[in-house]
């Protein structure tokens, strides 16, 4: 296996994104219902996934994990396009918005069918663990864009699938960030009162807007998914090129 992703923020972030972090993380870190449960991530490995490019090593090349799971198809990784069209052809920068969405407002974009104040922080279960994730949304002019979504589509020239994009149609615009895990499996009402707690302290926050640049992305050979920094390679797409891309893994 190849376990890659191409990722944003990763080590060093936006002062105001850091703080926002560091707010949420603390803020989990002192809720009653967790008592000591939280573990944050550390600050530099918090991050926002673009698309995994994840796949199988073989001699014609390496087949793209989700095309062959998702849709049974075998799409061999075209890295030398990749890397031309994310250093030279991106149309760089994205704006993604963070909290203060207000429950009230129509912002004429669900993310899962739901409004994005009640999306913009969850708490997802994973094995016996709960992971809470901070969630922003591609922002200009006012308004919500399709931005990450189609980023993320347009890398299907490239033989890379987003994961969920399972069907054409599938959209997924949420940049999401996860903040650390907390050390229990909840119950659905424990998850319902953590999540309407942190979604209701950030809506009272500003609006914060921060911008994805070519030199906020970097491609993250891991070991596990927290991408922990101690076994995980970093290499900044800005640097990087297509050989150096092919020989991980």
């Amino acid at each position: 296996m190849q376990n890659i992703s191409l990722i944003a923020f990763y080590g060093d972030k936006p002062a105001p994104l850091a703080s926002l972090i560091q707010k949420l993380q603390t803020y989990l870190a002192n809720h009653q219902l967790l008592q000591d449960k939280f573990i944050p991530y550390q600050l530099n490995q918090v991050h926002g996934t673009i698309i995994g490019c994840e796949g199988w090593k073989t001699d014609l090349g390496v087949v793209n994990q989700w095309f062959k799971e998702k849709r049974q198809e075998t799409k061999y990784i075209d890295f030398a396009g990749l890397i031309n069209y994310l250093q030279h052809q991106i149309n760089l920068s994205i704006t993604i918005r963070f909290g203060g969405y207000d429950r009230n407002t129509n912002y004429n974009f669900l993310s899962r069918d739901r409004h994005l104040y009640h999306r913009s922080v969850q708490l997802q279960s994973v094995d016996n663990n709960t992971i809470p994730v901070l969630i922003g949304w591609s922002w200009q002019d006012h308004d919500v864009t399709l931005a990450i979504d189609n980023l993320r589509r347009e890398l299907q020239r490239f033989n890379l699938l987003h994961k969920y994009h399972a069907i054409p149609d599938d959209i997924d615009n949420d940049f999401y960030l996860r903040l650390g895990t907390i050390n229990a499996k909840l119950t659905s009402a424990e998850i319902e009162a953590i999540s309407t707690d942190l979604c209701n302290w950030l809506k009272t926050q500003h609006p914060l807007y921060i911008s994805i640049t070519l030199n906020d992305l970097a491609f993250a050979q891991y070991q596990d998914l927290t991408l922990t920094p101690a076994t995980t390679q970093i290499f900044p797409v800005a640097e990087i090129t297509a050989n150096q891309l092919k020989q991980f893994g």
